[in-house]
């Protein structure tokens, strides 16, 4: 068989990397590459353009080069479930529906602007004839196996590590929030605080937009406090916006128009939820539960907690 061996010397468009991407998988023979470059066209795809819908027939295939395309089924109660998300370089279809020709299930949505190299079905059919096209077939389904199988095991993990190993596993720069928590079985509040404690406070941001940003960095600044808040020291919103690079205007315009409270409030909220909480343990002094929930002064912790809940911390111990 004769392998045809790509060109170097000259830079390399879309297809002909797709196609120096398969010959790295099996070696290509020159009529196979020949055939398949006018087989393949490059489109560009808008935000929420859909490739493929339920009920269809799959009869094309992509490439995808740069943006994301995720995979959605509809829940029982009509909710939008992230079952796959798509990033640059990979194979694109519904492969039971491509090959098998039975009905897709889900559907496969555009997230942002997309760039894809597009093949159709009956093309893919014409190079069977070449040794490699089955090889090549067999290698994508096990990429795609593999891909549903690390999914399945990512989803048994604690929360916090299941976070963890898809941002190590995903790129998701400009990637929104609600599918990344869909994919994980996560409420998107739930994945934007692991998130948020799972990164440097140093770390850039890798959101896109100056909202998706402001969004993030609020996050950052309330699983910061959800982890500080017993520290007596912590209180002071000039030394926590030092923290994020902000103005303490700022700091609380962010986080109320996030969350609807200052920080000051926040902070207050999760130290009366911890006093509560502890007022329920036989045994504790109100001094004791006053330095746990983050208060130096019992003074100053008892009077808080009467303008909190109505009554002194006294008489939460006998409710």
């Amino acid at each position: 068989m004769l392998l045809f061996l790509p060109n170097l010397s000259t830079p390399m468009n879309n297809i002909d990397r797709l196609l120096d991407y398969l010959h790295k998988m099996f070696p290509l023979s020159a009529g196979f590459w020949n055939d398949l470059q006018p087989m393949m066209t490059e489109k560009v795809k808008k935000d929420k353009h859909l490739f493929l819908k339920p009920g269809q027939l799959a009869n094309k295939a992509w490439q995808l080069i740069s943006g994301f395309i995720v995979v959605i089924r509809e829940g029982n109660e009509g909710e939008e479930i992230v079952e796959r998300i798509y990033q640059p370089l990979q194979i694109v279809t519904d492969l039971d529906s491509f090959f098998e020709q039975i009905p897709i299930r889900f559907k496969f949505v555009a997230v942002g602007d997309v760039t894809v190299l597009e093949i159709n079905r009956a093309d893919v059919m014409q190079l069977q004839q070449y040794p490699e096209t089955n090889k090549l077939v067999q290698h994508i389904i096990f990429l795609d196996k593999q891909a549903a199988d690390h999914l399945v095991q990512m989803l048994r993990l604690p929360v916090k590590e299941r976070v963890k190993l898809f941002l190590e596993k995903y790129k998701i720069s400009g990637l929104p929030a609600r599918y990344c928590a869909s994919m994980l079985n996560l409420s998107e509040t739930e994945y934007l605080e692991n998130k948020a404690a799972l990164q440097p406070l140093t770390e850039p941001q890798d959101t896109t937009s100056d909202a998706a940003h402001a969004n993030d960095t609020a996050y950052k600044i309330k699983a910061y406090l959800m982890e500080n808040y017993t520290q007596s020291n912590l209180g002071d919103t000039y030394e926590i916006a030092k923290q994020f690079n902000t103005s303490t205007r700022t700091l609380n315009r962010l986080f109320v128009k996030t969350f609807g409270l200052t920080v000051s409030k926040f902070i207050v909220k999760l130290r009366m939820a911890k006093a509560m909480e502890l007022l329920k343990q036989p045994g504790l002094t109100v001094g004791q539960i006053a330095l746990t929930a983050g208060y130096k002064n019992i003074f100053h912790f008892s009077k808080v907690f009467k303008m909190y809940y109505g009554y002194p911390p006294k008489m939460g111990t006998k409710r």
